[in-house]
């Protein structure tokens, strides 16, 4: 079945009425500046590596902790930025962390050399590369046995990534997946807000039938999964969805909104199989509130936002995503520099 663009009526999301009351100024506490106009200042207590991740681990393993956190970033990522200056400058989180890890910066257009944790050189830009952070900042936590015990991509503001520390230090990376640890428990989930009314003419209706490799698919396909009244979801809904470029934007891919927390709604997925929001959610092992996938026109997974995402890097992923950027970059920043030096960058 062909996906239908809901013109009229407009689709209301009306977001359930919370028992907590929570003001305004909640929902607009983290603040993620404009795409290049950081310039990250890393705390003095990130430990300054000799760049091999074997003598990082027996030095935190020495010091009686858990292990190390490698922290991917580049130095004008306004969403690295944010996660330093909020949620590593948060005292009780700041020490946390400085308690059971030693935190590393690399930065992954540096071609330094570096040691990896099973002892093969390479250079930053390389291991960034073969560990997948494709988008900053991708922080990957390592144990003393040298086993990786949990990734995370984008800003995580101080309560979620605490949840986060929850999951590793309760053991439950050892029997359950982060997306799973953090649904399935109220351990995982923000504060709500009260109920607002947000329209949008440029969601698809249901019933959703995704079997885009039929043919009957000419544009890319984004699907934002969040959950009713959540801190998270109302931010993105307020500085970034109700944002007029990013609306005009939308409106060149599919796009549908799930609530990831629905186990009742189905959904046709690309390979014919018939899914809820919710198993999906965790067949994509989602892990944050609030959550934007983008499909090719065949229905293959090509780029992903599962954290907080402002404006400018939502503008550039759909660009990113309709320039077919990911068939010549798996990672998203190397098409955005690639996009500046050849001056094609939409300046937002």
């Amino acid at each position: 079945m062909k996906v239908r663009m809901l013109v009229n009526p407009v689709l209301v999301i009306l977001f359930m009425v919370s028992a907590l009351q929570v003001q305004a100024d909640t929902m607009d506490s983290y603040q993620i500046g404009g795409h290049g106009r950081a310039d990250i200042v890393y705390p003095a207590w990130f430990k300054q590596s000799f760049l091999d991740l074997r003598d990082d681990l027996e030095d935190a393993r020495k010091a009686g902790k858990r292990g190390i956190i490698v922290f991917f970033s580049f130095k004008h990522c306004s969403h690295c930025e944010a996660f330093v200056s909020t949620t590593m400058s948060d005292p009780a989180t700041m020490n946390r962390i400085q308690e059971k890890y030693d935190v590393i910066a690399l930065d992954i257009f540096n071609d330094t050399e570096v040691t990896d944790i099973h002892g093969n050189v390479t250079t930053i830009r390389n291991f960034a590369e073969t560990t997948k952070a494709r988008v900053t900042p991708t922080l990957i936590f390592y144990g003393i046995e040298n086993e990786k015990l949990v990734k995370i991509v984008g800003f995580y503001p101080p309560e979620k990534f605490n949840r986060v520390l929850d999951y590793i230090d309760g053991g439950h990376y050892e029997k359950i997946k982060l997306s799973e640890y953090l649904l399935s428990s109220t351990t995982g989930r923000m504060a709500q807000l009260q109920p607002v009314n947000y329209q949008y003419d440029f969601f698809t209706a249901p019933p959703y039938d995704l079997q885009r490799s039929r043919g009957n698919a000419v544009r890319p396909l984004l699907v934002i999964f969040d959950e009713p009244g959540c801190v998270a979801c109302l931010r993105f809904h307020k500085r970034v969805l109700s944002d007029d470029k990013v609306s005009r934007s939308i409106t060149t891919h599919d796009a549908i909104l799930l609530d990831r927390t629905d186990n009742t709604s189905k959904i046709v997925l690309a390979d014919g199989r018939t899914v809820t929001p919710r198993q999906w959610v965790n067949e994509l092992q989602l892990s944050y509130d609030i959550s934007v996938v983008f499909f090719d026109t065949q229905g293959r997974e090509v780029h992903r936002l599962d954290s907080e995402t402002g404006r400018d890097r939502m503008l550039l992923s759909m660009q990113y995503v309709l320039d077919k950027g990911y068939e010549r970059h798996e990672q998203y920043l190397r098409w955005i520099r690639e996009q500046q030096q050849q001056n094609k960058l939409r300046k937002y």
